[in-house]
């Protein structure tokens, strides 16, 4: 039986996102005996404006399917009102939001070609404050921890912090793979409950930390690989299987797809669900995402998504 997780904290960036579409192919502006010296611009042909960041998806994604508890532990900038009143109306408990009256709020910039291929620039501004947070003020036995994309210290921070107050995590690291050295992600990845990863992030953690699945198995994590529309792996100690994806018509923006997956999945944990159903929750969250522009504008009712969900 799964533990009953009545809290769910969230961690990672929140920001601005500018989303730009690109109306080719990157690859056929790159010349691949020059990759040294790039000089490329690329004219888009669509701009949206959104509110977004890793612990902003995640969170509106949770919000879409369970009424319990959700602290989102970040921060924002001076010019993060108009963040806070999104949470507020979402009924986002904000405490454990600091704000930073000096710095911008974290801003992320994509451009995303034909192919769905992205090119991400990020600052993170009133981000790195968040290392300031204390997980012990929001942490009880029952709570379930995500440690998502974030400023370096503070991952590194709730990530410590969660270890030794032995507090459960769901870890995922992939977009903190270009900095984070190997002794910290190995720590990371020994503690976690849950591994959450798309298959090149699975493969380099797994390189990096030396281990395989079958011994991350034994030492009781669930590694969950994400594999886009072709839906996931889960393996455990106890059981392995692939749920597929939902097949929507049309992929309008892949952004933000990979959030609304943990926010379904974790969600499914906190309404109790065994883990097939959690796993097939966030298959139908994602194709939800990528049917519209930006990362927390897909509301479906409860109903839609049960009806995606019960045909996975």
């Amino acid at each position: 039986m799964e533990k009953k997780y009545l809290k769910i904290l969230v961690t990672g960036s929140i920001s601005f996102d500018d989303i730009m579409d690109f109306p080719a192919r990157f690859v056929d502006y790159f010349h691949p005996e020059k990759l040294h010296q790039i000089n490329v611009s690329f004219v888009v042909n669509n701009l949206e404006k959104q509110i977004g960041g890793t612990a902003t998806n995640i969170v509106h994604n949770l919000r879409l399917v369970t009424e319990k508890n959700i602290n989102i532990l970040a921060a924002v900038g001076k010019d993060g009102k108009d963040i806070l009143n999104f949470f507020k109306k979402r009924k986002i408990n904000t405490d454990g939001i600091i704000k930073d009256v000096k710095k911008y709020t974290s801003t992320g910039k994509v451009i995303t070609d034909i192919k769905d291929n992205q090119i991400w620039g990020f600052y993170y501004g009133a981000g790195e404050t968040a290392k300031k947070i204390k997980l012990e003020k929001y942490a009880t036995r029952n709570s379930l921890l995500i440690i998502s994309a974030n400023h370096s210290e503070a991952f590194l921070n709730f990530q410590k912090e969660a270890i030794k107050q032995k507090v459960d995590y769901l870890y995922d690291p992939g977009m903190a793979l270009t900095w984070i050295n190997d002794k910290d992600l190995k720590m990371g990845v020994e503690n976690c409950k849950f591994l959450v990863g798309n298959d090149y992030e699975i493969a380099m953690i797994l390189k990096r930390t030396n281990y395989s699945i079958e011994k991350l198995k034994h030492y009781g994590l669930r590694i969950v690989t994400t594999l886009g529309e072709k839906g996931v792996v889960y393996e455990s100690k106890k059981e392995s299987y692939k749920i597929n994806g939902y097949k929507v018509k049309k992929v309008v923006d892949p952004t933000g797809a990979g959030d609304a997956w943990r926010g379904g999945f974790v969600a499914g944990l906190a309404e109790e669900k065994n883990i097939k159903e959690s796993l097939k929750q966030g298959n139908a969250l994602a194709s939800f995402a990528v049917e519209v522009y930006g990362t927390t504008n897909h509301c479906p009712s409860k109903k839609e998504i049960e009806k995606r969900t019960n045909m996975l």
